[in-house]
């Protein structure tokens, strides 16, 4: 992919390029990732939407925390509240994440946690998995995400 496209993960990065390009509005993005998403769940896809979210995460490749809270924020993924003490962190705190407008029983982003999980793999060079245990769907304040280092 980076060879396809080799100015998208400099341009992503880079909050100039962001605030000056036209944006989809996260309702109609938010519409059309929820038909992608409930589609590939609907399929039973061998490839879930955390492995699509970890690939994603791998080529954002943050450098370390703090540029991943940047990326998240350039994305209008939500604000990333991770303990700067414990590296890595063990839980991971997200505040205004997409599609928090929707009411569902079970934390509902898998994308999001695949995500954070391939980001952390490139800062920390270990494998992680993510998993969200809150989600503001449910009508908590914050999605809550642990992170467990796998072997």
């Amino acid at each position: 992919m980076e060879k396809i496209f080799p100015n998208i993960l400099e341009a992503i990065k880079n909050e100039d390029i962001i605030k000056k390009s036209k944006r989809i509005p996260m309702p109609y993005f938010g519409l059309f990732a929820l038909v992608v998403f409930d589609k590939v769940k609907e399929l039973s896809s061998e490839t879930s939407l955390y492995e699509i979210g970890e690939d994603f995460g791998k080529f954002l490749s943050p450098k370390n925390i703090e540029e991943l809270k940047k990326v998240f924020k350039l994305m209008d993924f939500g604000d990333l509240e991770i303990d700067e003490k414990e590296q890595p962190p063990h839980k991971i705190k997200l505040s205004n994440p997409p599609y928090k407008w929707i009411a569902k029983d079970e934390p509902i982003h898998d994308f999001i946690a695949g995500i954070l999980a391939g980001c952390l793999e490139e800062i920390f060079k270990k494998k992680f998995i993510v998993k969200e245990v809150e989600c503001v769907c449910q009508g908590k304040d914050k999605c809550v995400f642990e992170v467990v280092e796998t072997n």
